[in-house]
């Protein structure tokens, strides 16, 4: 007589087998998503451990000079600055707008000039530990203390002759006057260029004729103005008088000092 196979499992432990897979799908999906977690918080923790170049608690001073060595840029305390194609402050600006910080590392230039809504992103960024500015389409500026020192810069002050003076100012005018006996003018004022070691002057009245004179820096380092008329020179600057030790009033007597008094020694 013929039996018919057995199950190799009954539906008891079918049902248990069933309840393990559950659980058995849980331990699995933990150890797959722990692994990657475990990989994702190493990777953090080594990212966090790198320093930033710019601390956004302490953000960098931005304004003041900027430069490249070719163009010159000034951003003012009051939000607005200037793009010169040159090293030469003097001359006049070929982009003038407004300027504002969006955060620690990144602020936009609004052009004045421009339809309204053009900006130009410029980037704060670290090359071998000094700050520069990044903006597009030029070389990288950094961030100069002073404007640059151009020959301009030493025809700025005051020059004398034997019979006039000149005044020649940061802001581009300048004052002429005379200083001896003479006919006609006697003083004059305008605007002045420079272009090299050559200074322009520019009088605001057509009655006198454009001004050239040429900055010559002799052996000893000094500086002169050469015209037509002759040469001018920087004034002298008048030494200081130096503080001297207050003397002893010679009107009074003077008084020998007095010998201490003797004291009685106490028994």
């Amino acid at each position: 007589m013929q039996t018919k196979p057995r199950l190799a499992f009954s539906f008891r432990n079918l049902s248990m087998h069933a309840a393990l897979l559950p659980s058995m799908a849980t331990a699995m999906l933990a150890l797959a998503v722990c692994a990657p977690s475990t990989a994702l918080a190493q990777n953090a923790k080594q990212v966090s451990d790198i320093p930033l170049d710019f601390d956004p608690a302490k953000p960098e001073r931005v304004d003041g000079w900027w430069s490249n060595g070719v163009e010159l840029m000034r951003l003012d305390a009051n939000g607005a600055y200037r793009v010169w194609v040159s090293q030469d402050r003097f001359k006049r600006p070929v982009e003038v707008g407004a300027w504002r910080r969006t955060n620690y590392v990144f602020f936009d230039l609004e052009p004045y000039r421009v339809k309204t809504g053009t900006r130009h992103r410029v980037t704060l960024q670290k090359d071998d530990g000094v700050t520069e500015l990044h903006r597009e389409g030029m070389t990288d500026f950094r961030w100069l203390a002073t404007p640059p020192h151009i020959p301009a810069d030493d025809m700025l002050g005051a020059w004398v002759a034997a019979t006039e003076e000149l005044l020649v100012f940061e802001n581009g005018r300048y004052e002429w006057r005379r200083t001896g006996p003479a006919t006609g003018i006697t003083e004059h004022s305008g605007i002045w260029n420079s272009e090299g070691d050559v200074l322009t002057l520019a009088p605001d009245t057509p009655a006198v004729d454009t001004i050239s004179a040429r900055c010559v820096k002799g052996a000893d380092g000094q500086f002169t103005l050469e015209t037509a008329g002759g040469k001018m020179t920087h004034p002298p600057t008048e030494p200081q008088p130096t503080p001297t030790a207050a003397k002893p009033d010679q009107s009074k007597p003077a008084v020998a000092p007095s010998a201490p008094a003797a004291t009685t020694p106490v028994r």
